[in-house]
């Protein structure tokens, strides 16, 4: 063979080989190209979908809803097939197609997941906790409660796998189709995150905290947020409930008057919280939520209560009259004291009308008829679980329901939930959570007249990077020009302690991230004296502001933040009866 036929013959087999792999390629493009678009349109089907299985979940139809589930999980799997095999998992290895291949195999497997193994739980929890989780005699069916724990902690796995792999996605190397649908899912797997958090806890919780292992007591606290503390209010009343296998039945009740003011702290109180609050955190029991430590607050009451009847509480629940509010708007009114009391007029009746027309006795049967009411409207067999733990979602959300256990592996699972009280909701809310405090010092019922504003600012003054912060806290009196004669003692105090008549005294506190530093406090633009330490863990500077019917005043409060970088500030606040403005504000240096 002569060497111009060899030639010919390599290039023959060259130009063989190239044909052969481009037609490789060509079968691999068409391969991929046709299940990719098989694959979308299966999860196009699947999205179409969603909008009748949220119906059924809203509308709580189970047959709908299961159906809804099996078809939008038929399409995800499909999906989730035709994106997973290993031609395609070979393409994502492709520049530029690469990344938009493994995003649509990434939606597709979550998605199938994420319909599988979490919404199905979830649904199927959502019916054991309607008015169908009880057992013959009406007990709260506490093994039906319990058997959701392991689906729920699986999904709850799912969900947090599924947020994990759908950020891992950098949505800049994503053409728009595949991006639109990989930022769908991310903000389904978003809402479902926390839902399932919170479920997942309360199937842990429910079932030791009502008496699944023997009899539990659990002391109610009702706080007052018309004579406002850290917590919301003062801890005025107390309901003594005994759990036992899911039975619930009130044992006791009480009002402040059981317990005697003492002269020292009826358990140690750290000196931080002493420092921002004073020396009378554990010296009136009106005062147990003025701590924005919970824990500190669960174990200020069990000692309280231990010491006037004998027993100490397994469990600690704080609620305010917005709770009993939300409650009756998923229940119904009620009858106490000789009137009907409505999701429209409770906190009115409560809060307000008792100050000004009834006695002190009559004010104590007005709150234990009421508390009696509204227990017996909850325990009632016909009560619709699932309705009234959609109207606590508000309340749960704003703080005004905190809980503490005495029993540690209880308390770890609290602790990591909405319900572990004010310092941990700060915690949560991420890095650049600030929390405002108000404390009544009034010592009455004035803060129904009191109007709260909070703005914020950031600003970048120093060469180092680090931030200014100032939140200003307004408050204004709304009390009438002649508060001191046309409004009661309870209602003014009577100058009892240290504030005039139908003046607001309240002792004004900002906890701020961990970590900032203290920059000072001014009102109205003068620097005043401020009290600062850290407690429960956080920086935090607290100042008194004493207003005249009418009058406002504004307070700041300014940090250094503790890193060099931008801040986006989230506000929370202490529970007050009318939810205040919070915005930003424009911040120049000084």
């Amino acid at each position: 063979m002569t060497a111009v036929a060899a030639a010919r013959r390599w290039r023959r087999a060259g130009i063989a080989v190239v044909l052969g792999l481009v037609v490789a390629v060509l079968a691999v493009v068409a391969w991929v190209g046709v299940r990719g678009w098989m694959a979308k349109n299966e999860l196009d089907a699947a999205a179409e979908l969603t909008g009748p299985l949220r119906q059924a979940v809203a509308d709580r139809d189970v047959a709908a809803a299961a159906a809804a589930i099996d078809a939008v999980g038929a399409h995800a799997r499909r999906a989730a097939d035709l994106t997973g095999d290993p031609v395609w998992r070979l393409s994502e290895a492709i520049p530029a197609v690469g990344a938009n291949l493994a995003a649509v195999r990434v939606v597709a497997a979550q998605s199938d997941a994420v319909v599988r193994d979490a919404i199905g739980p979830l649904v199927a929890a959502g019916e054991t906790f309607s008015s169908g989780a009880r057992t013959a005699d009406g007990a709260i069916d506490l093994e039906a409660v319990a058997s959701l724990q392991e689906p729920l902690a699986r999904a709850r796995a799912v969900v947090d796998g599924a947020a994990r792999q759908l950020g891992a996605i950098e949505p800049d190397d994503l053409i728009g189709p595949v991006r639109e649908g990989t930022e769908q899912l991310s903000d389904v797997v978003a809402q479902l995150s926390p839902t399932l958090a919170a479920i997942d806890d309360t199937a842990a919780l429910l079932p030791p905290l009502l008496g699944t292992g023997g009899p539990r007591t659990i002391l109610v606290a009702l706080q007052n947020n018309a004579e406002l503390r850290t917590g919301g209010g003062i801890t005025g009343s107390f309901v003594e409930v005994r759990a036992d296998g899911g039975r619930l039945s009130l044992t006791a009740q009480a009002d402040s008057t059981r317990f005697t003011r003492r002269d020292t702290d009826v358990i140690p109180v750290p000196a931080s919280t002493a420092t921002i609050y004073g020396d009378g955190v554990a010296r009136f029991v009106q005062n147990a939520s003025t701590a924005a430590d919970f824990g500190l607050t669960g174990q200020l009451l069990s000692e309280w209560w231990r010491s006037a009847t004998g027993t100490a509480p397994d469990a600690v629940l704080s609620v305010d009259p917005l709770v009993l509010r939300a409650l009756l708007s998923a229940s119904g009114a009620i009858h106490a004291g000789g009137q009907e009391l409505s999701a429209d007029n409770l906190v009115a009746s409560l809060l307000v009308a008792p100050y000004m027309a009834l006695d002190r006795n009559a004010q104590t049967t007005l709150f234990q008829e009421t508390t009696a009411a509204v227990f017996s409207r909850l325990m009632s067999p016909d009560a619709d679980l699932i309705a009234l733990a959609g109207a606590l979602a508000e309340p749960v959300a704003e703080g005004r329901v905190s809980l503490w256990s005495a029993h540690p592996a209880e308390q770890a699972i609290i602790d990591r939930t909405a319900l572990a009280g004010p310092a941990a909701r700060q915690q949560q809310a991420g890095e650049d959570a600030f929390a405002v405090y108000l404390n009544d010092a009034t010592g009455a019922k004035m803060d129904s007249f009191l109007d709260v504003g909070i703005h914020w600012g950031v600003a970048q003054c120093r060469a180092d990077g680090h931030r200014d912060v100032v939140v200003s806290v307004t408050l204004t009196s709304l009390a009438p020009a002649d508060a001191l004669s046309a409004l009661p003692w309870d209602m003014t105090g009577g100058g009892f302690y240290g504030t005039k008549a139908g003046d607001i005294s309240t002792n004004v506190a900002v906890s701020a991230p961990r970590g900032s530093f203290f920059g000072g406090v001014s009102v109205q633009g003068q620097p005043v004296p401020a009290a600062d330490a850290e407690d429960a863990g956080f920086p935090v500077a607290a100042t008194a502001v004493g207003l005249k019917p009418g009058e406002s005043t504004t307070v700041d409060f300014r940090f250094v933040s503790a890193q060099a970088r931008e801040l986006a500030p989230v506000i929370l606040h202490t529970p007050l009866l009318e939810t205040p403005e919070i915005a930003e504000a424009p911040l120049a240096c000084s």
